[in-house]
């Protein structure tokens, strides 16, 4: 990707991408990966479960960027709700500080990607109609 700086241009390095067929098996241990973390004494603290959350968001994002921007916040709230609801097989209740940070979390890394695309869509970058065939 190049960038023009006052008139030179810079190389930027790729993200590192994986291959479309590995998203579902990666956001899959993804998912559990941040299950378990959540579930340790590690996840306790309010900032702790928050970053945990934006961290595995910022990482989806950044793993899979041909999915679409609403499918990882979807994702990461069927996570919320597995996080709250494990600990409730061992006879806690849900705490609503666990789920406010976890919710945090996830608004905190997928809010600037919404601003992003309403500041687009204020300066008339519309997609004309038909470009993708998944949106009809």
């Amino acid at each position: 990707m190049a960038q023009m700086t006052m008139g030179h241009q810079i190389r930027l390095p790729a993200a590192p991408a994986i291959p479309r067929p590995l998203y579902v098996p990666v956001a899959a241990i993804m998912c559990l990966a941040v299950l378990a973390i959540s579930l340790t004494p590690l996840a306790e603290p309010f900032l702790a479960r928050v970053l945990i959350f934006y961290a595995a968001v910022n990482l989806a994002y950044a793993l899979m960027p041909y999915v679409r921007r609403g499918d990882i916040p979807l994702v990461a709230a069927w996570v919320v709700l597995f996080c709250e609801l494990a600990p409730c097989f061992a006879g806690s209740l849900i705490s609503p500080t666990r789920v406010t940070a976890d919710v945090l979390g996830v608004v905190m890394a997928a809010g600037p990607i919404y601003v992003a695309r309403l500041r687009q869509v204020q300066q008339g970058d519309i997609r004309p109609p038909g470009r993708r065939a998944s949106e009809r």
